[in-house]
């Protein structure tokens, strides 16, 4: 690619004076015009695919790419807050009290997500409906490594905190999890009674 450009510059430099020369002589220019733009494009074409701007091309992209997953994070770390679980339990029946958890994960995590109880895994499933959520968390299911970058921890911290509140509530064996939004069947954290029994970062 050196070479191309070295060559390329030559002959600019000699269609330059080609064309120069013809327009003073024979008020001719579109011979020189061809030499000096073919010249130039040549010498663009070999700096655009020199090794060096290339790799600072893709540092480029790849900076983008982080600002980008840090900026879709922001919005996942700050769904952090502990739901209100418990406080309209009471003395209600079992029934009553999974139903009354669910209103409660439901409000609490309104700005998040859908939240649904799965009577069969007797699990609250946290389905993710924000934007910069969803996108967030598609990069994470694509890529695991950039957990920590997007604040993960701090989010699985609040639902390994409310899946205890959970079991407080109602007993151990409920769980809380986060579902995948582009596969809502699977999860990407699950909590039980505090304690984390999947972790999609820890694969």
């Amino acid at each position: 690619m050196i070479f191309l450009i070295v060559f390329g510059g030559l002959m600019l430099i000699l269609g330059g004076f080609y064309l120069a020369n013809s327009w003073q002589q024979y008020r001719e220019w579109k011979g020189g015009t061809i030499i000096v733009v073919l010249s130039l494009a040549t010498v663009i074409y070999g700096v655009i695919n020199l090794p060096a701007f290339n790799r600072s091309k893709q540092h480029s992209s790849s900076e983008a790419q982080s600002s980008q997953v840090t900026s879709n994070s922001g919005s996942m770390s700050s769904f952090s807050n502990k739901a209100n679980i418990g406080s309209e339990t009471g003395s209600a029946s079992q029934e009553n009290k999974k139903m009354a958890i669910l209103r409660q994960l439901q409000k609490g995590y309104s700005k998040f997500g859908d939240v649904s109880f799965d009577s069969k895994t007797k699990t609250y499933k946290v389905t993710p409906t924000d934007d910069d959520t969803v996108n967030a968390l598609k990069q994470l299911a694509q890529d695991p490594s950039q957990a920590e970058q997007m604040g993960w921890s701090k989010l699985t911290s609040s639902f390994k905190k409310n899946s205890k509140d959970i079991d407080k509530a109602i007993g151990d064996d409920y769980s809380l999890s986060i579902m995948n939004p582009a596969d809502d069947s699977q999860a990407m954290y699950t909590a039980k009674n505090g304690k984390t029994t999947y972790d999609i970062a820890n694969q």
